[in-house]
């Protein structure tokens, strides 16, 4: 049922009052307040054609190269986190003979102690310094240049205290095992360094 108020719900060519229409008079003098509403159909509003995006408009895909530096990034700064408590770990029995308190039992006890506490707040303050990598290299994803700077240059601070650590891990008697993985972080720290200013990487990066 339709609502004789409601012009939208009339059919087509019905007439109607409106309460707000100014009256008018036809040429016999009658007040006519009426006035026609005609259904419209299939009503096409056109749209002019959108411009055309030009290829060099779109955003560039993301390179391989921007892909492997960003992984790179993570695993070296995961593998950094071990270096320095393995070196530790796999050397305990040399540094507690080392302390002069472990000439006891009880001594011994409390240097292997104090020895694994300072190994796992090492591994702690690696990790918190291992995150910013992390972060950044998260970002360089979407091809943001300052994450590419900053991680140029912690990259550069972080290959410095990874060599230093890689040469005093030398001198302990267990090595081999810390060195190595010393050795992989800055391989990758270099190889992230470098994949992330190749040309498909600047094309990339804005």
């Amino acid at each position: 049922m339709t609502d004789p108020q409601n012009p939208w719900q009339n059919p087509a060519n019905t007439q109607w009052q409106d309460p707000y229409a100014t009256p008018r008079h036809d040429n016999v003098g009658a007040v006519q307040g009426t006035y026609e509403v005609h259904a419209v159909n299939n009503m096409n509003y056109p749209m002019p054609p959108l411009a055309p995006v030009l290829p060099q408009e779109l955003a560039p895909a993301r390179p391989p190269t921007i892909t492997a530096a960003m992984w790179i990034w993570i695993a070296g700064a995961v593998l950094s986190v071990a270096v320095g408590p393995v070196l530790m770990l796999t050397n305990m029995d040399y540094l507690v003979a080392q302390d002069a308190t472990a000439s006891t039992e009880d001594g011994r006890r409390a240097a292997e102690l104090g020895f694994q506490i300072t190994t796992v707040a090492l591994g702690f303050a690696m990790l918190v310094a291992a995150s910013p990598y992390i972060a950044f290299a998260v970002v360089l994803r979407n091809g943001h240049n300052w994450a590419r700077i900053l991680l140029t240059i912690l990259g550069m601070f972080g290959l410095v205290c990874m060599v230093g650590i890689t040469v005093a891990g030398l001198q302990a008697p267990n090595w081999q095992v810390g060195v190595s993985i010393g050795i992989v972080v800055i391989g990758l720290t270099v190889a992230a360094v470098v994949l992330q200013f190749l040309p498909a990487s600047n094309r990339f990066v804005r």
